[in-house]
């Protein structure tokens, strides 16, 4: 990534009701009422469209490969990913690349919004890691076909002062006595739900009953009123108390932690609950007309010098073998590459889709979203 400021946003992953999700283009107020204006076509044959988080294209341009090609990226960056949805409804062929939420990958596949991928135009995805292959092909593939293709991943972790507390070991440390005031959690209510669930001794977070998700908004209502010191809309402002010494102890995000002052005090903490883990992936929007360029951006990403471009700067990992061995020092401590197995068995859990039907007894998408909407209310 370019930066690190670039990331400092918290990344928020829904803002759209099921129903918006199940209904096409004229359902979303041809984006008007979200505040978006229509997404231009490529005006030229070297510009290509570009839908997603700051700081992700830089693994499509690693190497100066878009200067080499004569590729001029038209960037529309997101502060969510619903606004990656409502482009794609709006006109899919406007999308050339864009970076969908991992969990969103089947759904919009299935709505005829994403192109299927030609893996003969990207030789690079041989060299993905096995395991990053393996736990990303639930939510990226439909009957055998890739509509993403992954290039990095992470965890909604815990992170903590070192020199003040001892690693912690389960979420609800969050909840201790001694950390009363100086705990916080970032706005990302994803990761919040996951874990306050996981105390819980609930399997599936993005499963549950509507009594289970009940019971899991009630100890997140606690959280927040007798313990946090606070909820940070960004990282910047997580980042911002813990230089502060405001806090000890927090929910994060691996990177997080090499961004704060020297890069030594603040440490990651995987609880014994799991984290919440994520493969993010590029997708194409179907009919895109730059489909071949788009192909050989993504296939860039996965090339030696598109991993180690997008890692270095902002500390986040990769994806393919050959750049795991090559990456620096402070990336491999910060991401054991030696066992992503049980990076994403024992420390992280990659999640599908919550449900979006109705069926009377588990809670859907929405309600999700309600409840988080009453901690925030609480």
């Amino acid at each position: 990534m370019s930066s690190k400021d670039e990331i400092l946003r918290v990344r928020r992953y829904f803002n759209l009701s099921r129903r918006d999700m199940l209904r096409g283009a004229a359902a979303l107020g041809a984006a008007g009422a979200l505040g978006f204006g229509g997404m231009r076509k490529a005006a030229a044959a070297t510009d290509i469209n570009y839908i997603g988080w700051e700081g992700y294209d830089t693994f499509l341009t690693g190497g100066e490969f878009d200067k080499a090609k004569g590729y001029a990226l038209q960037k529309t960056l997101i502060s969510s990913t619903d606004e990656i949805i409502t482009k794609l409804r709006l006109d899919s062929s406007a999308v050339d690349v864009c970076t969908p939420y991992f969990v969103n990958d089947d759904f919009l596949a299935a709505e005829g919004l994403l192109a299927p991928l030609d893996l003969a135009q990207i030789p690079n995805f041989a060299k993905l890691h096995p395991t990053i292959k393996q736990f990303a092909e639930s939510n990226m593939t439909t009957d055998g076909t890739w509509y993403a293709c992954p290039f990095t991943f992470g965890s909604i972790c815990m992170l903590y002062d070192s020199t003040k507390i001892a690693a912690p070991t389960s979420w609800a440390d969050l909840m201790k006595d001694e950390y009363k005031g100086k705990a916080a959690i970032t706005a990302d209510y994803q990761g919040n739900i996951f874990a306050m669930a996981r105390v819980l001794g609930i399997a599936n977070p993005h499963h549950m009953t509507r009594d289970e998700l009940a019971k899991t908004t009630d100890l997140l209502i606690t959280l927040k009123k007798k313990h946090l010191k606070a909820i940070a809309p960004s990282y910047g402002d997580l980042i911002n108390m813990y230089v502060n010494k405001e806090i000890v102890i927090s929910q994060g995000w691996e990177p997080v932690s090499t961004w704060i002052g020297d890069g030594t005090t603040v440490k990651v903490a995987y609880p014994k609950e799991g984290s919440s883990g994520f493969i993010e992936g590029y997708a194409i929007g179907k009919g895109s007309a730059k489909s071949a360029e788009a192909h050989a951006l993504i296939n860039n990403a996965l090339s030696l010098e598109g991993q180690i471009a997008g890692a270095d700067l902002s500390s986040i990992p990769v994806v393919t073998s050959e750049a795991m061995e090559k990456a620096g020092a402070a990336n491999k401590a910060l991401y054991d590459y030696t066992d992503l197995e049980g990076y994403f068995t024992r420390k992280t859990l990659v999640m599908e889709m919550y449900p979006l039907d109705e069926d009377g007894e588990y809670a859907i998408w929405d309600d999700y979203q309600e409840a988080w909407e009453k901690v925030l209310k609480a």
